[in-house]
């Protein structure tokens, strides 16, 4: 579609073309001045070069179109000067008609949909510069109204009243100089009224616009009062009197010099996708994304929807909110970030915007990468979220699992070898009253005190599966009871203020444990520290020794576990052990 448009606007620019040829031969061929013709032939190519610009760069818009009308129009009334016959009369009948079309095009460029409004006012331009026309057509004589004995027939004067043809002339043209003011008027008070992103896409095309029919308005209105009493508004010498002349026609060329400059400077505008982007890495939510978006495009009244359940849409804070419809409504425009049929968010922002279909698109492109960037980013801390609750529940089912064989352990088989103690001890006791055989008495004391060792051993096993002692007494108690069965010294220094968590306390117990352990069986060490800390929500755990260092979690599968059990929680585990300089265990767990 846009290839097909720019093709067009290059045959029209052809045409265009080549009519300003014919017509600056004719002018030549009829004794005009070089300068006139020059003068001429550049404003017109300007509004060509113009609308060029705009059907290559805006192949959508009708700008492009419209500015290549207007410098064909614009050649019209070069042939009323010329002195040829019939185009004479016709130059003059249909001059300055590129008014009528720049006026439309002022009114289309200043609504923020690009529609022709209001277009009645256009209409009733049309209609008075049609009167007009058709005053200087069909009443309109040389030689009996102007006394031109040289001038050629007006072959279309059906009736030559020279009355007749001032009265037309005058109210025809006191209605353009009204209507193209009033035009002018409206699309100035949209430029006030608009946003900044509007007055900073628009406002070169409509200050040039409004300036072009406030030279419209005086050349119509100046045509009545000469008209009328045959003097002109504004009386100069030469060579002023020529020079204020052209630059009253030649303001219409702001027009098109105003479209060249908003289209260049819109191009121009650096990119703000740096600090776009930059500004993207602030952490927050929709609003600050919207913050962002707001500051990189320049556009106050810009808001950011996300797209929720079943179709529906939330606002920049939470709250339900609408799309609005297709298309650029009421100045507003939509523009979609992702798929349409599963998008990622809405921009909804001033229909200004579009004309920097550039920098938008940059814009969107960017915002996608960060907004899937984002949703990956939330899956996979969802994903993760999932794994820590896991293994913390498995963690946590083998906290209650050790408990419950401790009892099981105590409250059973426990319990049996002490009974079946004290039953050897009843059958002993029993012996000896009978005077039993020495022998029978000897098993009797063995299997005694193989009872007894089993259940020192019992109790060992079950103090390694969960402690009683940590369960009645805490953390403190626990790892003074270690620091007193282990093999050398151990100082223990404890900063706590009541108990913690149960999941906290074993998991710190059981890191002291296997510590303490690694330190009596490979570290050769003389002296242990056991420093623990509770503050601000951490545990903080340091297990040292002055033994021979080396250690390697990598290669050990107790260290190794223990940080797999702090990480499951949320904790950490750090190991320092250079050769010949101890060993030294840090591990921090959350404990709120």
């Amino acid at each position: 579609m846009d290839r097909m448009s720019r093709r067009a606007g290059l045959a029209l620019a052809a045409g265009v073309v080549a009519f300003a040829t014919v017509t600056t031969s004719v002018g030549s061929a009829s004794g005009a001045p070089p300068q006139f013709l020059i003068a001429d032939l550049v404003t017109g190519l300007t509004f060509v070069v113009a609308g060029l610009a705009a059907v290559w760069l805006r192949p959508g818009s009708p700008a492009g179109p419209m500015l290549l009308v207007s410098g064909a129009l614009w050649y019209v009334g070069s042939y009323a000067p010329s002195g040829q016959p019939v185009v004479t009369h016709l130059g003059f009948a249909f001059e300055a008609y590129y008014d009528l079309v720049l006026a439309a095009l002022l009114l289309v460029m200043s609504s923020p949909a690009q529609r022709l409004q209001p277009r009645p006012l256009i209409a009733a331009l049309a209609t008075a510069m049609a009167v007009r026309s058709l005053g200087r057509l069909l009443l309109q004589d040389p030689v009996r109204l102007f006394g031109c004995a040289e001038c050629p027939p007006n072959p279309f004067a059906l009736w030559p009243d020279l009355a007749a043809f001032e009265g037309v002339e005058i109210a025809s043209n006191l209605a353009i100089a009204g209507l193209a003011a009033l035009v002018g008027l409206v699309a100035l008070r949209r430029l006030l009224r608009s946003g900044p992103v509007w007055r900073r896409v628009r406002w070169p095309i409509l200050l040039a616009g409004g300036l072009a029919m406030t030279a419209t308005a005086y050349n119509a209105f100046e045509y009545a009062r000469s008209t009328a009493t045959g003097e002109l508004l504004v009386e100069l010498a030469e060579p002023w009197a020529e020079i204020f002349s052209w630059l009253v026609f030649g303001a219409r060329t702001l027009v098109p010099l105003g479209f060249l400059v908003a289209t260049l400077r819109v191009r121009g505008i650096p990119g703000p996708l740096g600090p776009f982007a930059a500004g993207l890495e602030r952490p927050g939510g929709a609003g600050v994304l919207g913050d962002v978006l707001r500051a990189a495009l320049g556009d106050p009244s810009l808001h950011v929807l996300r797209p929720a359940e079943a179709g529906t849409w939330t606002s920049e804070d939470g709250a339900p909110a609408a799309l609005p419809g297709p298309g650029p409504v009421l100045g507003r425009a939509v523009t979609l970030v992702g798929p349409e049929d599963r998008p990622l968010a809405a921009i909804v922002h001033d229909s200004a915007l579009l004309e920097q279909a550039e920098l938008l698109e940059a814009v969107v492109r960017v915002l996608r990468l960060a907004l899937e960037n984002e949703r990956l980013e939330s899956e996979l801390r969802e994903q993760l979220q999932a794994v820590t609750e896991s293994r913390q529940r498995i963690v946590t089912a083998t906290e209650e699992e050790r408990r419950r064989l401790e009892r099981d352990l105590h409250d059973g088989a426990q319990q049996r070898l002490i009974g079946v103690t004290l039953a050897l001890q009843q059958a002993r006791a029993t012996a000896d009253a009978e005077a039993v055989p020495e022998a029978l008495r000897e098993q009797l004391d063995a299997a005694a005190g193989e009872t007894t060792a089993a259940i020192r051993e019992l109790r060992e096993l079950a103090r390694g599966i969960h402690p009683a002692i940590l369960e009645d007494e805490g953390l403190g108690a626990a790892v003074a009871a270690l620091a007193r069965r282990a093999g050398i010294p151990v100082d223990v220094r404890l900063a706590l203020d009541g108990r913690l968590p149960r999941l906290v306390e074993s998991t710190a117990y059981f890191t002291i444990a296997e510590a303490l352990t690694n330190t009596q069986r490979h570290a050769a060490a003389s002296r242990a520290t056991v420093r623990i800390a509770h503050a601000g929500g951490t545990l903080e755990i340091e297990v040292s020794d002055d033994g021979q260092g080396g250690a390697e979690p990598e290669r050990g599968s107790g260290l190794r576990g223990l940080a797999d059990r702090l990480m499951a929680i949320g904790g950490r585990l750090e190991v320092e052990s250079g050769a010949g300089r101890g060993t030294r265990v840090r591990a921090t767990i959350p404990a709120p």
